[in-house]
């Protein structure tokens, strides 16, 4: 059958199966992929899409870089930062925030899988307080084991989610 045949609701869900099950791919289609997860989720739980917003997206790029480049992994930043102030510091007035990081996974569906597991990054994507979201990951390649790590992570992934003001 050819994809012409497909409809379109088959089609963008081969299309999001297919990006679910490949190596990560370039941080713009991991990015684009990872919402289309995270937003198949949130209806289901009957939770409006995220929108993307291009300061969070910053505030997410921004983290992920500073993780991948100063070799740490957490929520605080090594300059003390937290998602609050790094939102902020993008310019962006929000009510509710959150923010979901990840490190080492190769592939949007390790991350998601990993994010959907856990009890408090679920409960970040399935909250429909949120309305809109930030999303990167950075490759590292010449990364290093972080203390305690016997293996670098050298993929450093973060979404964040706000209620604008």
């Amino acid at each position: 059958m050819s994809s012409s045949m497909l409809r379109p609701s088959w089609t963008k869900a081969l299309l999001l199966a297919l990006a679910l099950t490949q190596p990560a791919p370039a941080a713009a289609d991991a990015a684009e992929a990872v919402l289309a997860g995270v937003n198949a989720e949130r209806a289901k739980a009957g939770c409006a899409p995220l929108k993307v917003n291009s300061r969070l997206v910053a505030a997410a790029r921004a983290h992920a870089k500073a993780m991948a480049e100063q070799n740490f992994f957490g929520h605080t930043g090594k300059d003390g930062s937290k998602s609050g102030n790094r939102i902020r510091r993008q310019g962006y007035s929000f009510r509710a925030a959150a923010e979901n990081i990840a490190a080492g996974q190769e592939s949007v569906s390790q991350v998601l899988g990993n994010w959907l597991g856990s009890p408090g990054h679920r409960r970040n994507i399935l909250n429909c307080r949120l309305k809109e979201t930030g999303i990167a990951v950075v490759y590292q390649p010449d990364d290093r084991p972080i203390q305690g790590q016997s293996r670098p992570f050298r993929y450093y992934w973060v979404q964040v989610f706000a209620a604008p003001k």
